[in-house]
């Protein structure tokens, strides 16, 4: 969410202050002070974390190791301390353009009081869960030096209970140091690029002229991201871009329309050359879209007619178009091992460097997603065909390992380790 944080002096006066803001935990916690609601908080939140461990979607956060920033997810917990997963992605959720992501990788042994504020807010829907939950919350991170983050919570909550808002106003005003408007604070309305949540900030009209300067930087940056993203052609023709994009086409097209929505208000996206530059850039995914769409019939009748070499090229030219997308990059892999007529178990091709495409393409799928074995096989069959055995054996020897000392092997996984084993053998 678009937010900019209170100096610390400010914050520290802020909390010092006289309890003007007493009213919004008398409503909520009758006969309880802010400290006793912050330590009840606090306190609750391990055995959230076991409760919510039995649910579907289990909680989740993004944390540090090191300089490197991870999103992993609670696999188990004992007492104050969580195992924490990391997640990687193994699907894409069409309708909404999004990976699906599941915990695979290193495990993190981290206390509950460690988690990034930030991420514990995550866990608390402010147009969903009750008073108690986000009221509380608010007054913890207020704690945590994260007023910004409170003042989300309160305003996106209280946006659809009216009935707090005077009382969350005079809470914010006085966590921010602010001179409480008689009108009230304003609504800010909100969007998070990355996600794209909706929401709401309380602002005084002082605050929201910061907020609205802070917002225009923003909207500069996201803009070129957005850019780079995409490649920053605009001018070529469909299927003819001279840089290719970062981002698989579909999902850039989501960041596109989200990037509308958040920076709405700002007098960068109102300018004639954003407004032009914005039109033409989604008319550019679009058209790319569009063309692969079309013109991957060619590469399927080539490859119907058994001209597989053909049939590689094609896909592998509209790779460039969407290079991150791992239907194409699966699409155009399956071509080139087709197109090298690999026979003997990998032992032979008729075509070797047609295999080590292949072999490196099934490699960014790996990269793509890093739980899917059967990538590690087709790498490995391919290496093997192009004649670089060494890296052959280690994708198969990696689908050994990973299967090793398991009794819950699900029947895909098991049909992976048989096949990479006899390859393995077949090597020797």
């Amino acid at each position: 969410m678009h937010v900019f944080r209170t100096p610390a002096v400010l914050l520290i006066a802020s909390l010092c202050a006289a309890p003007a803001f007493a009213n919004l935990v008398e409503k909520v916690f009758p006969g309880k002070s802010e400290e006793a609601v912050v330590t009840e908080f606090e306190a609750s939140l391990s055995p959230l974390l076991a409760t919510r461990l039995k649910d579907p979607m289990k909680p989740r956060a993004h944390i540090m190791d090191g300089k490197k920033e991870v999103f992993v997810e609670l696999t188990a917990i004992e007492g104050e301390e969580g195992t924490w997963t990391e997640l990687v992605p193994y699907a894409w959720y069409k309708e909404i353009s999004e990976y699906a992501y599941t915990p695979y990788g290193k495990d993190y042994k981290i206390k509950t009081s460690d988690i990034p504020p930030r991420s514990v807010a995550t866990w608390y829907d402010a147009k969903r869960r009750p008073a108690t939950e986000i009221v509380g919350l608010a007054c913890w991170l207020a704690t945590k030096e994260e007023p910004w983050l409170a003042n989300a919570k309160l305003a996106t909550f209280t946006e659809l209970k009216k009935d707090f808002k005077a009382d969350v106003d005079a809470w914010l005003c006085a966590k921010h140091g602010w001179t409480a408007p008689p009108e009230g604070l304003e609504a800010v309305a909100t969007t998070d690029m990355a996600t794209g949540e909706d929401g709401f900030l309380y602002l005084t009209a002082d605050a929201k002229t910061k907020y609205m300067k802070d917002l225009e930087d923003q909207a500069e940056d996201a803009y070129d991201l957005l850019e780079d993203w995409q490649g920053g052609d605009l001018k070529s023709k469909p299927g003819a871009r001279k840089k290719p994009p970062t981002m698989r086409l579909d999902m850039l097209m989501v960041r596109i329309e989200r990037y509308k929505r958040a920076y709405a208000a700002t007098e960068f996206i109102e300018k004639k050359n954003t407004k032009k530059d914005l039109t033409a850039m989604t008319e550019a995914v679009k058209g790319d879209m569009e063309y692969i769409e079309s013109a991957k019939f060619k590469a399927e009748r080539e490859g119907i007619d058994g001209d597989w070499k053909a049939a590689a090229q094609s896909y592998d030219d509209l790779l460039r178009l969407d290079p991150m997308n791992p239907d194409m990059i699966t699409a155009t892999a399956e071509a080139y091992s087709k197109a090298a007529e690999i026979s003997d178990g990998g032992r032979k091709a008729a075509e070797p460097s047609a295999a080590a495409r292949a072999a490196a393409l099934y490699e960014q799928l790996i990269e793509l997603y890093p739980k899917a074995l059967a990538f590690h096989n087709h790498a490995g069959v391919n290496w093997l065909a192009s004649g670089n055995k060494k890296k052959a054996k280690a994708h198969h020897e990696e689908v050994v390992t990973r299967t090793d000392n398991r009794t819950d092997l699900t029947e895909n996984e098991q049909k992976n380790r048989e096949y990479a084993e006899g390859q393995l053998e077949l090597m020797k």
